[in-house]
C-alpha cells in the first residue's frame, strides 16, 4: 500500500499531468507521467507482503521506572534467499506514542534478531504493537507489511524506596487478648480436646485442671494485623499540583516494597477502583495503572479495605488539597490511622487524638521523614 509520501504522489501526479496537457506545459505533464511511474515501479518492486513469522520478547515483562527494558524480536523466513525487511512496531505510553522501524536481513532457516528500547522513564502502561513486517522501495512510496504479532501490554511499575518500618495496630496474644505485637504471629483460634500425636507445648494447663481434660491450643495465621493502605487518586486532591499524585504513587509502592520485605499482611487500593491488592506483585501492578479520575466517592471504597475486626491500620496517601473527611468518618473502624499528604503545598492535616498526619513535598523527602520517625 502507498506511504504517506505515496498517497501524495498519487493525488499529484494525475492532476500535474492533466494540468501539462490540458496548459499544453509538457514539462509539467512530463512531471505528472514520471510521478506516476515511479509509483507504478514501486509497486512492482515492493510486491507482496512477505511470508514469514516473528517471535517478540520483552524483557522484564514488568519494569521499574527508569530501568532498562528492551524488546528482541526473532524474524523467521521459509525462503531460502536472502533478502533486507523492516521491523515495525508502534510504542504508546505516557511519555508519548512513537513508532519504531529497525532494518533486518533475513536468512531462510536462520532466525534474524532485532532489539530495540522501551521507554520507561515514567511509570504507566505501555502498549507495543502490533508487530509488523514488511519491505519498501528505495523511494519510500510504497510498503507491503504483514502483521506478524499482537499488540501487548507492559507495566512500568513505580520506583519504591527504602522505608525501615510499617505502622501497625494491635494482634490478639496467645490468650485472646489484645496485645501491641509488632508482626503478631500464628494467633490463638480455640481450645480443642487433646487428642493422641498433639504437641504437648500446646496444652493449655489452666484450662485442662479446670475441665479435668487435656485441652489444647489451635493457631491460625488470619488475626496478623493488616496494613489497609487507601491510594487517594480523586483529581480534586491534588489541584494545579500534577507530580503529586507520582509522589502519592512512589510512597505507596514504597509501603508494598517494605511489607513484603517484613511479611506484613496488607491490602492497597486506588481510590477510583474496586480492586484490592494483597500481594506486592499485585499492588505494584495496580499503582502502575492510577491515573486521576474525577468525582470518585471515598465512603464507597473504604469499607472494601475494613476486615470487620479491630487490629488493623489505615495508611492513607493523598495530595494536599484532599477533603479527609470520609477518612476521619472512617477512623472508628481501624486499631491506628495514618495520614500522609504529599505536594509541594502539602501541610500536616488536623487529625482527632491518636491518629499520626504527615507531609511531605516528595516521595523522598516523605521517606526520609518516615524514617527518622521510626527511628
Amino acid at each position: 500500500m502507498p506511504t504517506s509520501r505515496g498517497w501524495t504522489v498519487l493525488a499529484a501526479g494525475p492532476i500535474l499531468l492533466a494540468l501539462g496537457l490540458v496548459a499544453g506545459y509538457r514539462e509539467i505533464a512530463l512531471l505528472g507521467g514520471a510521478a506516476l511511474l515511479c509509483l507504478a515501479l514501486a509497486f512492482a518492486w515492493v510486491g507482496a507482503p512477505p511470508r514469514v513469522t516473528a517471535d517478540r520478547t520483552v524483557t522484564p515483562a514488568r519494569a521499574r521506572q527508569g530501568e532498562e527494558c528492551r524488546a528482541d524480536v526473532d524474524v523467521y523466513s521459509a525462503s531460502g534467499r536472502s533478502r533486507g525487511l523492516d521491523v515495525t512496531e508502534p510504542v504508546r505510553g505516557p511519555l508519548g506514542s512513537h513508532t519504531v522501524s529497525t532494518p533486518v536481513r533475513v536468512r531462510g532457516g536462520i532466525p534474524s534478531r532485532v532489539s530495540y528500547p522501551l521507554p520507561t522513564g515514567r511509570r504507566g502502561v505501555l502498549t507495543v504493537g502490533p508487530l509488523r513486517v514488511g519491505r519498501h522501495d528505495p523511494l519510500g512510496l510504497c510498503r507491503a507489511q504483514r502483521q506478524v504479532a499482537p499488540a501487548i501490554r507492559v507495566l512500568v511499575r513505580p520506583r519504591w524506596r527504602y522505608l525501615r518500618a510499617l505502622p501497625l495496630g494491635t494482634a490478639p496474644s496467645l490468650d485472646g487478648l489484645l496485645d501491641t505485637a509488632l508482626h503478631g504471629s500464628i494467633a490463638f483460634h480455640a481450645l480443642r480436646e487433646y487428642r493422641l500425636g498433639d504437641d504437648l507445648r500446646r496444652v493449655h494447663w489452666r484450662t485442662s485442671a479446670r475441665l479435668g481434660t487435656l485441652m489444647v491450643r489451635e493457631h491460625v495465621d488470619t488475626a496478623l494485623p493488616r496494613l489497609a493502605v487507601l491510594v487517594d487518586d480523586r483529581a480534586e486532591a491534588y489541584g494545579p499540583d500534577e507530580d503529586a499524585l507520582e509522589d502519592v504513587v512512589e510512597a505507596a509502592a514504597s509501603v508494598v516494597a517494605a511489607a513484603g520485605r517484613d511479611g506484613v499482611p496488607f491490602a492497597l487500593c486506588p481510590a477510583s477502583r474496586t480492586a484490592v491488592a494483597t500481594t506486592v506483585d499485585a499492588g505494584l501492578d495496580l499503582l502502575a495503572q492510577v491515573s486521576p479520575a474525577a468525582g470518585v466517592d471515598l465512603t464507597r471504597v473504604l469499607p472494601g479495605l475494613r476486615r470487620d475486626r479491630a487490629g488493623d491500620t489505615l495508611l492513607v496517601l493523598s495530595g494536599p488539597d484532599a477533603d479527609l473527611s470520609p477518612v476521619l468518618a472512617a477512623r472508628a473502624g481501624y486499631a491506628a490511622l495514618v495520614v500522609v499528604l504529599l505536594g509541594k503545598r502539602a501541610s500536616p492535616p488536623a487529625l482527632p487524638p491518636g491518629a499520626v498526619a504527615l507531609a511531605a513535598a516528595t516521595a523522598a523527602e516523605f521517606a526520609d521523614r518516615w524514617n527518622g520517625m521510626v527511628r
